[in-house]
């Protein structure tokens, strides 16, 4: 049966072996066809995963932001062919916080298989170490820039946490971390939980859940354009 593979990518480690399952590695082999959020980090695991091949023989259609209406239609007829297709994000798990999900509508509404292949995801990994509420999450993605908007999210987070005790996640472009932490400490109340997850699977890892006045009194190091996620709750 023909397949759609959802395959993870690293999260930005340069030994995929150790962060993918079998059978993604089986499936990334496999396929000639990939769906990319963009063609550098593909090809980038492509060359990490198989260094002895040609990271450029697979073909690559480009799925994310800037694709339009049309670049869709087009995307539909790569399922009227009979190969399988990978489908695979910049770094995490493809279609979750990802535009990919497009591709397995298309792959369900064109009768194929739609397998998900065990690899890292970062909204997963920060919550399991979070400490926090597991069962009740939110992901509010990036936080939009526009301050009437953003506090309305900060609001609905703050409902989220307070009357349905929900853990909430959300990310900044890396160059915004260190504000965003500056604004956690601001807009939070001292006994709210706070979880910063940075660089995750990396060697330079490192993960805190604290309270927020424990977080005023903590020496952070340097947050600016790494990998990282916040997480709030209980």
């Amino acid at each position: 049966m023909r397949t759609l593979h959802l395959i993870p990518n690293t999260l930005g480690s340069r030994t995929p072996h150790e962060h993918l399952s079998a059978s993604a590695m089986a499936a990334l082999a496999s396929c000639e066809r990939m769906i990319v959020e963009s063609d550098r980090f593909a090809r980038r695991l492509l060359k990490d995963a198989f260094p002895e091949e040609n990271p450029q023989r697979k073909a690559s259609f480009p799925l994310n932001e800037h694709s339009t209406p049309e670049d869709l239609v087009d995307l539909l007829q790569w399922f009227k062919q009979d190969d399988d297709i990978a489908l695979i994000s910049d770094a995490g798990a493809p279609a979750v916080a990802d535009p990919g999900a497009a591709a397995v509508r298309m792959a369900h509404n064109a009768g194929w298989r739609v397998q998900p292949h065990i690899g890292p995801s970062s909204i997963l990994l920060a919550l399991m170490a979070s400490g926090m509420n597991g069962q009740q999450f939110a992901f509010k993605g990036y936080l939009p820039r526009d301050p009437k908007r953003r506090d309305k999210i900060w609001q609905e987070m703050k409902e989220g946490t307070q009357r349905r005790k929900e853990t909430q996640v959300f990310m900044e472009p890396p160059y915004r971390n260190n504000q965003a932490f500056k604004e956690c400490l601001n807009r939070l109340p001292n006994d709210q939980q706070l979880c910063v997850a940075v660089d995750l699977t990396l060697e330079t890892e490192w993960i805190l859940s604290l309270p927020v006045s424990d977080w005023k009194q903590t020496k952070v190091p340097e947050l600016d354009k790494r990998p990282c996620l916040f997480l709030i709750g209980h």
